[in-house]
């Protein structure tokens, strides 16, 4: 059983990534499709479910990490006051995001569909080894904060019902990108990237 929950969260992994991937560019305005935002190192992570279970982390992977890079990385991110979960740092260069064109990955297509100059909807529909449709919203707080939930339902490979359900917290941390994040073990920066 937890064998496969972690197959099929590998491939929502794969669906997150995508969505992730999607969301970076999605803090936008309804009428420039863009917003300013601070420019600099962010931090993110990403908690859910699949099924009603968690969505396997970094912190799930048997040897992934040491208890002392656990403890670092978990510290870390209750300081920026992120859920533990698949976190992820990342460099902005520009004061400018933009909402992506529609976007089809390998298995699903999204769309990003602005309300207002913080806020959205993104539309997902996938077709290959996981069939189903989902939902999701995002909200801009000032140039400094993100988020995002989303929830998918259908099935995954061999006709399995599928359910996942996800948030993701983006936050910026400093302006120079090129220094871990206080208190972060600097061995722990590259992994995140």
């Amino acid at each position: 059983m937890y064998k496969q929950m972690i197959r099929v969260s590998m491939k929502c992994g794969a669906l997150a990534a995508g969505v992730m991937a999607a969301s970076v560019g999605l803090i936008g305005a309804a009428q420039a499709q863009s917003v300013s935002v601070k420019p600099g190192l962010w931090a993110s992570s990403t908690a859910g479910t699949v099924n009603g279970h968690k969505l396997p982390s970094i912190f799930d992977i048997k040897g992934a990490l040491t208890p002392q890079q656990k403890s670092s990385l978990a510290a870390g991110m209750q300081q920026l006051g992120l859920p533990v979960g698949s976190p992820n740092l990342s460099c902005q260069e520009s004061e400018t995001f933009t909402l992506p064109k529609p976007q089809q990955t390998e298995q699903c297509t999204f769309t990003a569909v602005p309300t207002d100059a913080t806020s959205g909807t993104i539309k997902m529909s996938c077709a290959g080894d996981v069939k189903g449709s989902g939902e999701g919203r995002y909200k801009v707080t000032g140039k400094t904060m993100a988020t995002m939930d989303w929830r998918m339902e259908g099935t995954a490979q061999g006709g399995a019902p599928l359910k996942v359900e996800q948030t993701t917290v983006y936050k910026w941390v400093q302006a120079d990108c090129s220094q871990p994040p206080k208190g972060m073990d600097p061995a722990l920066v590259e992994m995140l990237k």
